[in-house]
């Protein structure tokens, strides 16, 4: 042989290199976590949002026209204001990945008996009449919502949605490709509704950021966890909890953080007087 046995494992071993080389260069890789930005992630949220309120058969929203309505709305949304300020302003991520500081994270009220709360990727805080009406004082709700602004802030709530879904198929929704129609926007919706669960350790890593958050906005008790605790394990069938499960030693472990700047306020009696007072029957 010209090139001997040496010659030609040497031509095969190139020719295996260059091949593999050129598909590397070749190969088109598809869009990663990272490309999920926080302006894609609110313009998911919009989406989303638009296609809650075109569905009143599934999600029927208080009127806030009606002077009750309005009251509980406009309550509400005050602290959540307060709850996502800082979070919303986003001063030490970088330019290129903030969050748009003139956009409105809105509070949307469900008329539904149903006990359950759930927000969307761009910033949105959704609340049923039902859970409403089983909390009683100021620092439960200030804790529901300092707790779903932090999952939605640190990534959790979309790196969840991410991996139900691939990062390709969210960004097509967005878009308005063809092949984002199923799933559509209303399943990805109902399942940040019912069944997006979050695991054990990442429901603590959200506590301890929760409690910071409130210790940093407010003068309320960061221990509002505990009654929403005892209500949303009263009922085998309460959403909230299937969705946000619990760990051991939950109330334990939040009173237990070493976080300083905290208030001791359990209410100052606008819940009840904005809220509950206000409720459909």
């Amino acid at each position: 042989m010209r090139y001997g046995i040496k010659g030609l494992i040497a031509l095969i071993v190139f020719y295996f290199v260059f091949t593999a080389s050129t598909c590397v260069e070749k190969a088109e890789f598809g869009p990663t976590v990272e490309d999920f930005t926080k302006q894609k992630r609110e313009m998911l949220g919009d989406l989303l949002k638009e296609t809650i309120e075109q569905t009143p058969e599934e999600y029927t929203l208080l009127n806030r026209r009606s002077k009750r309505d309005s009251v509980i709305i406009t309550y509400l949304q005050t602290l959540y204001n307060q709850v996502t300020q800082e979070i919303r302003q986003d001063r030490q991520s970088t330019p290129s990945d903030r969050w748009n500081p003139d956009r409105k994270w809105e509070v949307i009220i469900l008329n539904d008996k149903s006990r359950y709360a759930f927000s969307l990727p761009g910033g949105h805080f959704y609340v049923s009449t039902g859970f409403l009406g089983s909390l009683s004082k100021g620092y439960e709700i200030y804790y529901l919502m300092a707790f779903e602004a932090t999952n939605i802030s640190g990534r959790y709530l979309v790196d969840n949605l991410l991996s139900e879904f691939n990062t390709t198929t969210l960004l097509d929704l967005i878009e308005a490709k063809e092949t984002s129609t199923n799933p559509s926007l209303l399943d990805i919706a109902k399942i940040l509704r019912d069944d997006l669960a979050f695991q054990d350790d990442v429901i603590k890593e959200i506590d301890r950021r929760t409690g910071e958050l409130i210790c940093e906005t407010s003068i309320f008790d960061r221990l509002g966890i505990q009654p929403i605790l005892d209500v949303i394990s009263s009922n085998a069938q309460e959403q909230y909890r299937d969705t946000r499960p619990s760990y051991a030693n939950r109330v334990e472990y939040v009173n237990d953080l070493n976080i300083e700047g905290c208030g001791t306020i359990k209410s100052t009696g606008l819940y009840e007087k904005m809220v509950l007072k206000n409720l459909p029957k």
